[in-house]
């Protein structure tokens, strides 16, 4: 299955973040079995932290993975998809979008320098795993992820992450 993201749910997800740090534009999603990926197009007109470096850097790659990881949850629990995030609700997504998703590995090279002004990314969710740590909490879900970056004129960066949804309020959820 592939489809385009509608402009609907990429704004609700990206609500969380300021305005002028929106850099996913449009993004499409696709399922391959238990495989998740979403390819996504991105500009920065301008860095939300430092003056212009004329490259894409290790801070807006992370903002740009996490508004691709965030787009590719949503759409997965909006689409019913898997085991784990086809149990989700849209309300329960937003509930657990900012306290419960939490990256706890990033690693990131930069091969060739990326335009920031217009570039394309891809997120695959490569692996999930779901298991309880203990029988009073709700499971703990690990997602190992890979992702790059690219422009026009050979710019590339890849890398790799490892995601843990927790359930900050515990409980018998899936």
């Amino acid at each position: 299955m592939s489809v385009d993201v509608a402009t609907s749910l990429l704004d609700d997800v990206l609500r969380c973040y300021k305005p002028h740090c929106r850099y996913l534009r449009s993004m499409d999603f696709a399922v391959d079995g238990e495989v998740l990926r979403g390819v996504g197009e991105f500009g920065i007109a301008e860095s939300c932290y430092i003056d212009d470096t004329g490259h894409l850097n290790s801070v807006e790659v992370n903002i740009c993975y996490n508004q691709m990881l965030y787009a590719v949850i949503a759409t997965a629990v909006h689409r019913g998809v898997g085991d784990v995030f086809g149990g989700w609700t849209m309300a329960e997504f937003r509930r657990r979008q900012l306290p419960d998703i939490l990256i706890a590995r990033f690693s990131s090279s930069f091969p060739r320098p990326v335009n920031p002004r217009s570039f394309r990314g891809e997120l695959t969710v490569d692996r999930i795993a779901q298991r309880r740590l203990r029988p009073d909490a709700g499971p703990l879900v690990s997602l190992t992820t890979s992702f790059r970056f690219w422009d026009d004129v050979g710019g590339s960066s890849t890398g790799t992450a490892h995601v843990a949804i927790v359930d900050s309020e515990g409980g018998e959820r899936g």
